[in-house]
């Protein structure tokens, strides 16, 4: 199988969502995401152009029926999701990183996501941005080590230190050991 999460287009298409922010309207002009249905053989499925959708806290599953401060304003568009079923976000606003950054989401991921005193534990920014987050994923054979990061221990020891700096750049309260 192959492990990538999205199939190039034959041709660009026109993409009709006002709501997509440029890169993603890029992104989805030359490609097609694998769909949330897809194999969960996949360390990460991106969504089908239909299935893309904005979030407010409050759809957010599990975590939105809590009443977390400074989370009410949270908005992004659920981009994916990861092998482990965390939910995986474009952020439009969050408390705890800029717009357009990657954003996961799940009940086991080794957080806290973000910066600032609204860090949360059940999260991680995976990227500042979907371009970036491409680019890194690519390079890792669409591996998210962010979201499985004791498998970071099988990879060379310089890239270990690579990752493991790269994610406490976007996460600076992370404990992975070591760090």
């Amino acid at each position: 199988m192959d492990a990538k999460p999205f199939t190039p287009l034959e041709r660009p298409r026109a993409v009709a969502r006002v709501d997509l922010p440029p890169d993603l309207l890029r992104f989805f002009r030359h490609n097609e995401g694998v769909g949330l249905e897809s194999s969960h053989e996949r360390d990460i499925r991106l969504c089908r152009l239909s299935e893309v959708k904005e979030y407010a806290w409050r759809d957010v599953p599990i975590f939105g029926a809590d009443d977390d401060p400074g989370w009410d304003d949270f908005r992004g568009l659920y981009i994916g999701v990861s092998s482990f079923l965390d939910r995986i976000f474009w952020v439009r606003k969050a408390p705890c990183c800029p717009e357009g950054s990657i954003f996961a989401l799940g009940p086991d991921v080794a957080g806290p996501g973000g910066a600032g005193e609204y860090a949360m534990e059940p999260s991680l920014v995976l990227a500042s941005s979907f371009d970036e987050w491409l680019t890194r994923l690519a390079r890792y054979d669409w591996i998210e080590y962010g979201l499985g990061p004791g498998a970071i221990w099988d990879l060379p020891e310089a890239e270990q230190t690579e990752l493991r700096a790269y994610y406490r750049s976007l996460n600076p309260g992370i404990e992975w050991e070591p760090l």
